[in-house]
């Protein structure tokens, strides 16, 4: 049985509203059908709007108002887990006296509600015995409840909240200073067996006839709290991951380069002097100082990979015109020699990091001139267009995006391999062709870091095309 049926068995009329001015998402049947009877539109109208003289009263503390249509009733408002949300109960009041049995009845089906209620569910006086404690609440703490009902609440409560309890409540009862009633919020509870949990604790008060009475609806915190230190541990493995990574860069750039730069330099001099040395001492030589480059780029490019993140730098607005012509610039031989055409549209200015969305352009680029067909022209067009958020399925952000497709008539390549292209140190093409295989890994690790994606599409034979999508505004990309 949910809410709203255990609601309706009771009579009670229930309303979820959402934000500040109360604004009514849903009610129950009890609703339209006995207390707003001709009140066929509320949904989306505020709270107030139901009442001539409506005064917001303290959550979880019932009040009496009179409906615009004269009806007199007691409404409670309880803030509910998910944010900005609350639920409204209303229940009709009259003079009309209830028979003991009738009032038995409702009794009876009030108690059942709270005994099947999946939260804990205590009420204790201002003395701090409990009253009452439903199955779901003893369950909560080991206990059966009758061996809870008239102990101290305290009993099940960590230090140094067992020993400051009382004060608390006596506090309370005499200067109305609030800690925890009508506040909802995270304590620490104790189990029969000694062990601590986090609960989260909504307390309110409620006066029957001459007394007070305090409720308070219990929520087990363990699993959400266990979420979040799963999360917080993994943060730390991160930033120490990160931190690895940080010292392999240092690593590379120094210690591993400078005995490469050694033999190099040795192999150039004795290269110098290969009238001395025989054929076959030359192809030797010539290996070694050919491993030694290749060795210095794989060094290098490894050195890019890893300063994506650990060297990042902050966003700011980027014109990716200036930035395609500085690199379109840099390229000018390449370009000059394989004869190659650019055509490009207008590109927008984005928020961005300069120096990655330029090594991002240089890559592929770099990459629709490598990979080009013998004995044809190279033809690459650069184009850009905005896209709504519904074209980017999957990403949290909630700003415009930008496509820009990078489009050659290259040799291309098997469309199964299009996600395998863009892991680190794949080569489709071997060693036919210059490079690391990291140029692309570093692509998508760039577009990942900007919010973004990149993809790929190509036939063999037919040309490829590279897909940057990126968000204009950076508000939620992954820093």
């Amino acid at each position: 049985m949910n809410v709203f049926e255990a609601a309706k068995f009771l009579n009670l009329g229930l309303i979820t509203a959402k934000g500040e001015d109360l604004t009514i998402v849903d009610a129950n049947g009890v609703i339209f059908e006995k207390i707003l009877t001709g009140e066929a539109q509320i949904i989306g109208n505020p709270l107030e709007s139901l009442f001539n003289n409506f005064v917001r009263p303290e959550e979880d503390l019932p009040k009496r108002f009179i409906l615009k249509n004269g009806i007199s009733v007691e409404l409670t408002i309880s803030a509910l887990p998910e944010n900005e949300y609350y639920l409204i109960s209303l229940q009709q009041r009259s003079d009309y006296n209830f028979s003991d049995t009738e009032m038995h009845d409702k009794e009876s089906r009030l108690q059942a509600v709270i005994n099947t209620a999946v939260d804990g569910i205590m009420t204790i006086n201002k003395r701090g015995v409990v009253e009452t404690m439903n199955p779901a609440a003893a369950g909560l703490f080991g206990y059966i409840s009758n061996e809870v009902i008239g102990h101290n609440i305290k009993m099940l409560m960590p230090d140094p909240d067992r020993t400051r309890h009382d004060s608390y409540l006596t506090n309370y009862l005499e200067t109305g200073h609030k800690k925890i009633i009508g506040i909802g919020r995270e304590v620490m509870a104790q189990r029969k067996d000694g062990s601590t949990f986090p609960i989260h604790l909504s307390v309110s008060e409620v006066i029957l006839n001459d007394r007070i009475i305090f409720t308070g609806i219990l929520h087990d915190f363990s699993a959400q709290k266990a979420a979040e230190e799963q999360v917080r541990r993994y943060a730390i493995e991160l930033e120490r991951s990160n931190s690895e990574l940080q010292d392999f860069a240092y690593v590379s750039s120094h210690d591993l380069q400078e005995p490469l730069r050694k033999i190099r330099a040795f192999g150039d001099r004795l290269k110098r002097e290969t009238q001395q040395m025989s054929d076959k001492s030359i192809d030797y030589l010539e290996r070694m100082i050919s491993a030694a480059e290749r060795m210095q780029i794989l060094i290098n490019d490894l050195l890019s990979f890893s300063r994506v993140s650990t060297h990042a730098k902050s966003f700011k607005d980027v014109d990716l015109n200036q930035i395609a012509k500085e690199v379109l610039s840099d390229l000018e031989i390449a370009i000059e020699n394989s004869g190659a055409k650019i055509e490009m549209s207008v590109l927008p200015i984005i928020e961005a990091e300069y120096t990655q969305i330029r090594q991002l352009f240089q890559n592929l680029i770099g990459n629709a001139l490598k990979f080009r067909k013998p004995e044809t022209t190279p033809l690459i067009k650069i184009h850009a267009e905005k896209i709504s958020q519904d074209s980017f399925p999957g990403s949290k952000i909630t700003a415009e995006m930008i496509r820009i497709s990078f489009e050659d008539n290259g040799i291309g390549f098997d469309e199964q391999y299009s996600d395998k292209i863009f892991q680190i140190f794949q080569r489709l093409e071997g060693r036919k062709y210059e490079g690391s295989g990291i140029g692309l890994a570093i692509c998508k690790r760039i577009a990942t870091r900007h919010g973004g994606d990149i993809e790929a599409k190509s036939e063999p034979d037919k040309g490829a095309m590279f897909i940057l999508t990126l968000p204009i505004k950076q508000n939620g990309a992954v820093v």
